[in-house]
């Protein structure tokens, strides 16, 4: 089937279609002739052509419209999932700044208990180190008296000097507790001095510790605070791409609900044009009886052939398979009873789509287009395998032009139109000689003639 693309929008279409309409309707009242129900009869086919053609063309567009809302759905579907991921890993980031904001400073308020503490060692080695070099003085002075002999008596020298032996007991007590002291005073020195050295350690451990633990703390705070930044970048990011798919979607859906009014709105002008092309065939047809006209075939004397004789080896331009393939046609006719007009439709239309050649390809307007009639891969004509044989394909060409109302009263091209739905109405005109001839000397009929 060959379609063309629209010219057109569809609205100026469709507004085209519905302005026409009346005038048509108000050509009804002219005279009732069967010439004026013919002109009045063919304006109507070429309007309910047109607005065939608009409908297809809605369909076309609303299944490309449908596929773009099912892509911008599956689309933001995606973006709101990720969207979820992205606000859980902001939070993740966020909990973990916080946590290592915490540790940063508890590490902060250890380091400035760590300082006060230096500040009080270091009164404390500062009072130490006072009292130190004093009893150092003082040991050293009496140090300096026992080696002058001032500062020390011998046992004997008290002995001697004594008034009495008590006085000399007193006197040699009062000598050792002096010396006791002396040697206390000297162990707390030493205390004091290792004490002062351990503080010293001890400060200088817990100052390096926690200035360590400072930095650390200080990296991992960096390293969090970036990520915390670099997830709320991306949350952002991703919530300006849910909030433009959005739009989109809401864009798509609003281009769908416009095009369904056009369909809808094509379908009352379509039935509007149908019901009135029905009353002008009506009236067409009372015309033609009143006028002794018909339309339908003069078959003539018959002259061989017909069913069951052997096929012709040519027929005009026609020979071979393509006469096997003409064959076929007509057997699938009458099997559903197609008269011999309604055979020369259809061998019209398949010379017109194939020129009566089983062709296994589609042309532009239909890539999937095949066989005898062009039938497209769109469900209504069955398998590729029913496209593909002859008598299958007939059948379904033949089973949908008997669908057609009055079909029987149409121009033979707008009924093949009707069901090919061909991009011009009149594009098989040109091969109905050829297709009556055809059946005609494969009826036996080869004087046959059809209006």
């Amino acid at each position: 089937m060959r379609h063309s693309p629209a010219r057109w929008s569809l609205a100026r279409r469709l507004i085209g279609i519905g302005a026409a309409v009346p005038v048509l309707l108000t050509a009804l009242a002219g005279p009732a002739t069967a010439d004026s129900y013919d002109a009045q009869r063919h304006a109507l086919e070429a309007q309910l052509a047109q607005a065939t053609q608009v409908a297809d063309q809605l369909d076309a567009s609303l299944k490309t419209v449908d596929t773009q809302l099912s892509t911008a759905q599956s689309a933001l579907q995606t973006t709101e999932s990720n969207l979820a991921t992205a606000q859980a890993g902001l939070r993740s980031a966020q909990d973990t700044l916080a946590t290592s904001q915490r540790e940063e400073l508890l590490i902060a308020n250890r380091l400035k208990d760590a300082e006060a503490q230096v500040t009080t060692l270091t009164a404390k080695v500062s009072s130490d180190a006072s009292r130190t070099a004093k009893t150092h003085a003082a040991v050293g002075q009496m140090a300096r008296q026992a080696y002058q002999g001032r500062g020390s008596t011998s046992t004997v020298a008290l002995v001697l000097g004594a008034q009495s032996a008590q006085d000399a007991v007193d006197q040699f007590e009062m000598v050792s507790t002096g010396l006791r002291v002396q040697a206390t005073v000297l162990a707390q020195l030493r205390q004091v001095d290792a004490e002062n050295r351990n503080d010293q350690a001890r400060l200088d451990a817990v100052k390096a510790a926690v200035t360590t633990l400072k930095v650390q703390a200080d990296q991992k705070l960096a390293v969090a605070a970036s990520a915390e930044a670099d997830a709320a970048a991306k949350t952002t990011e991703i919530q300006n791409l849910a909030a433009t798919q959005t739009t989109q979607l809401a864009s798509v859906k609003a281009l769908r609900s416009t095009y369904l009014a056009q369909q809808a709105q094509n379908t009352k002008e379509r039935q509007v044009i149908s019901n009135s092309l029905a009353d002008i065939i009506a009236k067409q047809r009372a015309a033609q009886a009143a006028a002794g006209q018909a339309t339908s075939c003069t078959a003539g004397a018959p002259a061989g052939g017909g069913p069951g004789a052997a096929l012709p080896s040519s027929i005009g331009r026609f020979s071979g398979q393509q006469i096997v393939n003409a064959a076929q046609v007509i057997i699938a006719a009458n099997d559903l009873g197609v008269d011999l007009r309604g055979q020369a439709i259809g061998m019209m239309t398949a010379i017109g789509e194939s020129n009566l050649v089983n062709v296994n390809y589609g042309d532009l307007a239909g890539p999937d287009s095949r066989g005898l009639f062009q039938q497209r891969a769109n469900g209504a004509w069955g398998s590729y395998a029913d496209r593909m044989n002859p008598r299958i394909a007939a059948t379904n060409f033949f089973r949908a032009l008997l669908g057609v109302p009055g079909w029987q009263s149409m121009a033979p091209t707008l009924a093949a139109h009707a069901v090919q739905r061909n991009a011009d109405p009149y594009y098989y005109t040109p091969y109905w000689g050829e297709g009556v001839q055809i059946v005609g000397v494969l009826s036996g009929y080869p004087n046959l003639t059809c209006q």
